[in-house]
């Protein structure tokens, strides 16, 4: 590297978690903003301010650098009020989708990226993180909407169906431009409460007659 190279990647000194943070975040501004296929462990070298070599010592491959971008950001889920923070359960409701929304603005290409989908492969790993963080945010509903109650088991299948609305919900809003934001909070909200309201008990009824026709 010549003089003039050095000088312009204005070399700072950095603690190591520190430095792998900053790797981190440069590559999920990248892997945003140009997709998986379009970044290159240079481009995150560049705009990180660093050498090609010290990317690879942190995070040996590309491949390697997007779980690891993709872990990151999936453990800063967004937190959830719980019903005795708010006046009411729609309160509470319409905050929390609030809340979801936030997140999934703030990190929409990737968030959407590893949604499932049924147009695209997906890779193995980053899909086992994915359905990690989706069964997470499942028990973190289940347990604002019952505290220490017993949930039914019911109550899971219902969650996960929301978490799909809430997917395909955010692609209409942040990427096909066919919903507002408004728009979708109120659908989330009011899906929210009418899952829970009239949903969840009809399909418990409906496996108690499942079961008593054996």
């Amino acid at each position: 590297m010549s003089n003039k190279e050095a000088s312009g990647r204005r070399w700072t000194r950095l603690e190591p978690q520190a430095r792998r943070e900053q790797i981190l975040e440069t590559a999920q501004r990248l892997f945003e903003e140009r997709g998986y296929e379009g970044v290159s462990m240079s481009d995150v070298a560049t705009a990180a301010k660093v050498t090609r070599g010290l990317v690879h010592h942190y995070f040996g491959s590309k491949r390697e650098l997007y779980v690891e971008v993709v872990r990151s950001l999936l453990g800063d889920v967004p937190v959830l009020i719980g019903p005795d923070e708010a006046a009411s359960v729609e309160e509470m409701v319409e905050r929390n989708a609030s809340a979801v929304l936030d997140y999934y603005s703030a990190n929409r290409e990737l968030l959407l990226a590893i949604a499932p989908s049924p147009d695209r492969g997906r890779d193995p790993e980053v899909a086992a993180l994915a359905e990690s963080a989706r069964e997470a945010a499942v028990d973190r509903v289940v347990s604002n909407h019952f505290g220490d109650s017993p949930a039914p088991p019911e109550v899971h299948l219902v969650i996960r169906s929301f978490l799909g609305l809430v997917e395909e919900a955010s692609r209409e809003w942040l990427f096909r431009r066919r919903a507002t934001r408004a728009q979708v909070e109120a659908l989330l909200t009011q899906a929210m409460l009418a899952l829970m309201r009239d949903a969840l008990p009809a399909v418990m009824a409906a496996g108690k007659r499942t079961s008593r026709n054996g």
